[in-house]
């Protein structure tokens, strides 16, 4: 009976996290359409894997901020503002916030690094611009989520 419990805990575990989908390091390594950018949103920390609310780019709901996964978007150059639908009525513990504003620039990618914090009700995703060596890095070995990004 213990063993079943810890196979069904594992498999829940697992359920949060993006496992499928190809990875960072086939899928951005494509070239940038003339004249776009692209925003890079990822999530590398399974703590929490419950808590996935939808990052948001210029009030679209684009894709669930899944554990091991990203999501990538093709967008026009200039100033784009991004968040997570974090619960309304939580407070946030751990610092950062939920919100960021991105200056995109013609041919280049812009990496968020999505991270989750302690909240007084449930958890909370917080948002955070990283160098894109890092972000490289960080997505090499994560999966491609399924949006509302071109």
């Amino acid at each position: 009976m213990r063993a079943i419990s810890c196979v069904a805990g594992v498999c829940l575990v697992l359920a949060g996290c993006a496992t499928s989908g190809p990875l960072g390091k086939e899928v951005l390594v494509t070239d940038i359409a003339p004249k776009k950018s692209r925003l890079v949103v990822y999530r590398v920390s399974a703590l929490g894997f419950a808590v996935q609310p939808d990052y948001i780019i210029d009030g679209k709901a684009v894709a669930a901020s899944q554990p091991e996964g990203f999501v990538v978007c093709q967008l026009e150059p200039g100033k784009h503002r991004v968040s997570v639908g974090n619960f309304e009525l939580n407070v946030n513990f751990g610092g950062g916030s939920d919100q960021a504003g991105v200056v995109l620039r013609p041919g280049q990618t812009t990496y968020l690094k999505a991270e989750p914090q302690l909240g007084l009700t449930v958890g909370v995703i917080t948002l955070s611009e990283v160098t894109a060596s890092q972000g490289q890095s960080d997505t090499a070995t994560l999966h491609k989520l399924d949006g509302a990004c071109i």
